[in-house]
């Protein structure tokens, strides 16, 4: 029982529990003739196994080569080399890899080789880029966008504007929240040559780039709600007033209070916080999909 739960910690079962409901709700929402009954279609059933697989073994492959830095930072959380040896590790990584790479192609060949690449680039991240500045974070937040940005080469009939929208949605706050937990993990980085923007500029001005992203970001949703009702196939009109209200309550004043937090923030466990906050915020964000389809 205690493997199994080292292995489910290891993978980051309630990230891709998360991120699995992203891509059904995703799809579900966004495309405007879907029933309930066509998200258990086989091949829909096999692209959210090849997502979960491939996300699964970056998770894999970045602990793998992240040992010394968790130590110092998390070292309650370290799965490889204590619950799961290295070799073990590797081995579920390479197989997951193979095995979504497959039904990637089965599914179709440009997804197959996005499976293939997207696989190169969790690996080229965790060895060399984690450690560069903003290259990692960028990747990560590209990542994040990629699981939607995959569903127009599932099915074409999918509202390409909203898989845009939320793609830079998830792309935006994935990278604040990415920045944050370098500010949260700057003791450790530290130690290891990282080259993240707290540790080259220190902790004072990366709180002032994250307030600059955070304001760009509420510019950005409130340039998509000045055009959203002219691309947006909402089925009734209230439903746009809904959509409109739930953006500026539930997205654009958080942001305002978070930066307010941002501002304040100067230990450790205030970036912990913040962390957490854009984690849920992004469900916040994806939740505002179902609007549209009422």
């Amino acid at each position: 029982m205690q493997k199994i739960l080292a292995f489910l910690q290891l993978v980051r079962v309630n990230n891709l529990i998360i991120l699995l409901a992203t891509l059904v709700f995703s799809y579900y929402f966004l495309t405007d003739y879907l029933t309930i009954e066509d998200l258990f279609q086989p091949r829909f059933i096999l692209l959210c196994l090849c997502i979960i697989l491939t996300s699964a073994a970056g998770y894999i492959i970045n602990d793998y080569y992240d040992i010394n830095i968790d130590l110092t930072n998390k070292p309650e959380k370290v799965i490889i080399g204590k619950h799961i040896s290295r070799r073990k590790a590797m081995f579920i990584h390479f197989i997951f890899s193979v095995v979504a790479f497959i039904i990637g192609l089965y599914l179709s060949w440009y997804l197959g080789s996005i499976i293939f690449f997207t696989t190169i680039v969790l690996w080229l991240y965790s060895v060399y880029f984690k450690k560069r500045l903003l290259s990692g974070n960028i990747i990560v937040a590209a990542l994040s966008a990629f699981v939607l940005l995959v569903l127009p080469f599932f099915n074409p009939l999918i509202s390409k504007y909203l898989v845009w929208i939320y793609s830079v949605f998830s792309f935006g706050v994935s990278l604040i929240r990415e920045l944050v937990k370098d500010t949260e993990d700057l003791r450790g980085d530290s130690k290891f040559n990282c080259k993240t923007l707290p540790i080259l500029f220190g902790v004072r001005k990366t709180k002032k780039v994250l307030i600059a992203l955070n304001l760009v970001f509420i510019g950005l949703l409130l340039t998509h709600l000045f055009i959203a009702n002219s691309y947006i196939p909402f089925r009734h009109q209230a439903n746009a007033i809904v959509y409109i209200f739930y953006i500026l309550l539930f997205l654009v004043f958080p942001l305002l209070i978070a930066m307010y937090y941002i501002y304040r923030a100067d230990v450790k466990s205030d970036f912990s916080r913040l962390s957490l906050f854009y984690k849920i915020y992004m469900l916040i964000g994806i939740f505002s999909m179902v609007i549209i389809k009422l």
